[in-house]
């Protein structure tokens, strides 16, 4: 056989290989799930599992290097770029020597400092020893106070915010966070009295109902506590959410419905949590958010019936709750 035939015969396999190569990947491509298809599932995921006492990310300390609060033009832009009002200044986070270590649902805090009243400021108060607070919270808190004071409302009242060392409040407790000192609750209702600390809880909803108590007032309140770049999500009830929604989705400066968090509960009070301080590299921090306003299905789905429930399926046993060594050694010494 000549040798050219035998050149030509090679190439001409050589060829072949190479089409069916590419005819196996563009069928592998087209049969197999979208980039866009795994994109929408991820999100679909963290939507419905993001904001759980249990979703924290395993990697908060590479989520740290966004979280720096240093100058006020840092601060300025950061709320630009998650278009927010930039409602007053913010009171630049420079380092401290607190300390957090694991997840605001499981964890502590050493080096907490305690919030105090002013007439600007007045706690509801739940349990005694719960208003100590990271340096952040702090001056996220008189931020707030006078952001509030800014705009004519009456005088903050603030909630339970942590313990000294952190740590969860007790098997009694509701609480399933407020462990690191970046949680607070934010009472709907403002101090008309020099005394509110045993104030009664004012709901503004009530299931799908609007009551009268949701003034425009409130509505001031929940947009200047959100509309800030140190926080990271702020959980209210369902259908403050809607409203909110129905009220600022097409307005400007609408960034702060992206952190307004529906969750169970939070009919009277909002719970503002804070991102992880970027001098705790040990903090760690909560799944992001999905993108969006989170005005469209994801908060109607709240209001939707619950899937039927399986009678033969048992439901997977929770992971037993383990605290940070750091905690166990940081109560043992105090």
């Amino acid at each position: 056989m000549p040798v050219s035939f035998c050149v030509y015969m090679v190439k001409i396999m050589v060829r072949a290989a190479l089409l069916f190569a590419l005819v196996a990947g563009l069928v592998t491509a087209c049969s197999g799930p979208s980039a866009l298809d795994t994109v929408a599932a991820t999100r679909a995921q963290a939507r419905t599992t993001s904001d759980s006492a249990e979703a924290f990310s395993k990697q908060g300390t590479i989520l740290l290097a966004t979280n720096d609060f240093s100058t006020q033009e840092r601060m300025r832009a950061l709320a630009k770029q998650q278009n927010l009002a930039v409602l007053s200044a913010y009171t630049p986070y420079q380092g401290s020597t607190a300390r957090i270590y694991g997840s605001t649902a499981l964890g502590c805090i050493a080096g907490a400092v305690p919030v105090t009243e002013s007439p600007d400021l007045k706690f509801q108060v739940w349990g005694r020893g719960r208003n100590y607070a990271h340096p952040i919270m702090a001056q996220y808190l008189n931020d707030l106070r006078l952001r509030v004071k800014a705009q004519g409302l009456p005088p903050l009242v603030v909630g339970d915010i942590g313990l000294k060392y952190g740590g969860p409040y007790g098997p009694k407790s509701n609480h399933a966070s407020h462990n690191t000192g970046i949680d607070v609750d934010l009472p709907f209702f403002f101090a008309d009295s020099a005394d509110v600390s045993s104030h009664p809880d004012v709901y503004i909803v009530k299931g799908q109902k609007i009551l009268p108590t949701f003034t425009p007032k409130i509505a001031s309140l929940i947009i200047s506590a959100t509309s800030d770049p140190r926080v990271d999500r702020v959980f209210v009830a369902p259908m403050i959410k809607m409203r909110m929604c129905q009220l600022y989705e097409n307005k400007p400066n609408n960034g702060f419905l992206h952190k307004l968090r529906p969750w169970f509960g939070h009919q009277a009070h909002m719970h503002v949590r804070l991102k992880c301080p970027s001098d705790s590299p040990e903090c760690v921090s909560q799944a992001p958010i999905p993108e969006g306003t989170g005005c469209g299905y994801e908060v109607k789905s709240w209001f939707l019936p619950p899937p039927p429930k399986s009678k033969t399926a048992r439901p997977a046993p929770k992971p037993k709750k383990v605290l940070p060594q750091q905690c166990q050694i940081l109560w043992s010494q105090h």
